[in-house]
Parts: C-alpha cells; structure tokens; sequence
C-alpha cells in the first residue's frame, strides 16, 4: 500500500476562534505492512482535565492510540478482530500510565474517546475496522466505489447539533457532557476510548481491492464535504481528491466555515472541524 497524499488541519474551538496547536485528529500508516489509520480525538467537553502535559486530553488519547498501533500492528496473520482485542487494553494501560487523575475518579465526561477507521489491504482485499463516524471511500480501477464505516454517523450528528446549537453556550455544553458520560455504556453510542469492551462493538467490513485501488481514508471533518455540506457524494469525493489532491479540497472545505452564525441551520458543533485525510494506492 502506498501513501500518495496526506493532509491534517486543526479547526476551531467549542467557544469558537481557532484552535493555536496541532487539533485533536491523528494518522498512523505503514505502507510496507499494508495499514493506515485515522483517529478523531474527540473534543474535551468534561470537567477536569485528565492528562498533566498535553495540547488537549483529546489531542493526547488519539496520540496514545496512534503510538500503540505502531508500536504492536496487527500480525498480517491475525484478524482484524483478534487484533483489536489486544490492542484496547493495552491503550487503556497506556493511558493509565499518564494521567493525573485515575480513571476510577475521573467524570466519565473527562474520560478521553475517539473516533477511528483503520484499513488493511490483505489478499487483494481491504479490510477495515472502524468506531465512530470517520469513513474510508474505496475506488477500484474499474470506477467501483464503496464506503467503509458506517456513512449515516455524520447525518446523525448534524441532526442532533441543529437543536443542540439553538441553546445557550452553558446548555450545549451540559448536553455534550451528558452524552459523553454515557459513552460506551448500553444508554449510549460506543466510540474508542478507555473501555476494552468496545471492541465487541467495532464494524468490521471488507472489499475487493485489485491492485490501483485508491483508498481515501477521513475523519468527519473532511467528510463534511459529503455530510452536512452536499459538495460531493461519496463517489465524487475520492474523485475530486485523485484529481485535485488533497490541499485544494480542504480550501474548498474551509471556505464553507467562515461563518459561526450558521452552525445551528447547518448542524455543526463547531464552525470548522479537525479535518484528517489520507489517500492511499494499492
């Protein structure tokens, strides 16, 4: 697998402006064992921090994530399933080892979490794995596409945030730290995070991938260019992105979020999102 472009943009903050450091979206990719990655750290909404020295708690958690995932891959002999198996607790250990407040303790609204879509190509397939609404588009030489997650995420999202986003700025966040403190639980959605059992929970999928396969690989912020914003289908996304790369599109992308005004008619949570995406060749 080869890594033909890549590109990650912090976006703004939850009380708006931009965001100073690097955002909270990581990638990881290995292109001689055939395995990328993207992770969305989502944004800290609790009370309390839980990591001593970090950007942001979100920003921390997704750089543990990608660490662990390079550090211990997948055998190439090994499924996707058993894999993650290992790896949630180990990422959980890990994030045991850092922070200041053990996690017993800490508000599971300031318990960190992410979205993640990881891809494998194996015996002239992709297999994927992915918790959360980040999604992989994959085109094959043909022109067949198909997408690797679970697409109806960011709709839902947008949906909640058109009335979550016509509160006051007190009651969003009250909202966004009720639904994180359910989070891997049977009330809520499961996400990444420090809970192993979610790996019970991952959408496992796989497609053909003959060799020229392209792989565009994202978290939802770019993905807004399908979801909420309507620039592209999922089809012409990958398109464009093989056409244009990867830079011109996040311009395009940005020049839909100049305005704060508009994030309850549109459905965002904040103005401009941490947007991550990779392109990949088989």
């Amino acid at each position: 697998m080869k890594l033909v472009d890549s590109i990650s943009f912090p976006g703004s903050k939850l009380v708006g402006g931009m965001k100073s450091g690097t955002g909270d979206d990581r990638y990881a990719f290995d292109e001689a064992a055939g395995w990328a990655c993207v992770i969305d750290g989502a944004t800290d909404v609790g009370p309390v921090r839980i990591f001593s020295a970090a950007e942001s708690d979100a920003a921390r958690y997704a750089e543990i994530f990608a660490s662990e995932i390079v550090a211990g891959p997948a055998d190439g002999r090994e499924i996707p399933q058993a894999w993650f198996a290992r790896l949630l607790p180990r990422i959980r250990k890990a994030v045991e080892r850092e922070v200041k407040i053990p996690l017993k303790d800490a508000p599971r609204s300031s318990h960190p979490t992410a979205a993640a879509t990881w891809v494998r190509v194996k015996n002239g397939r992709i297999e994927s794995a992915t918790l959360g609404d980040s999604i992989a588009i994959v085109r094959t030489p043909a022109g067949e596409v198909t997408v690797l997650g679970e697409s109806s995420k960011p709709a839902d999202e947008q949906k909640r945030a058109q009335t979550v986003m016509a509160g006051t700025l007190e009651d969003r966040l009250k909202w966004l730290q009720d639904v994180r403190a359910i989070h891997n639980t049977a009330n809520g959605y499961w996400v990444f995070g420090v809970q192993p059992e979610a790996a019970a929970h991952i959408v496992y999928q796989s497609t053909d991938a003959p060799a020229g396969t392209q792989v565009l690989v994202m978290t939802d912020g770019y993905y807004r260019l399908v979801s909420p914003y309507g620039r592209y289908t999922d089809a012409q996304l990958i398109e464009a992105v093989i056409a244009r790369g990867l830079g011109e599109l996040m311009r395009e992308l940005r020049s839909l979020e100049a305005s704060p005004e508009d994030d309850a008619k549109i459905g965002r949570f904040k103005t401009s999102d941490d947007a991550t995406a990779l392109l990949l060749e088989v």
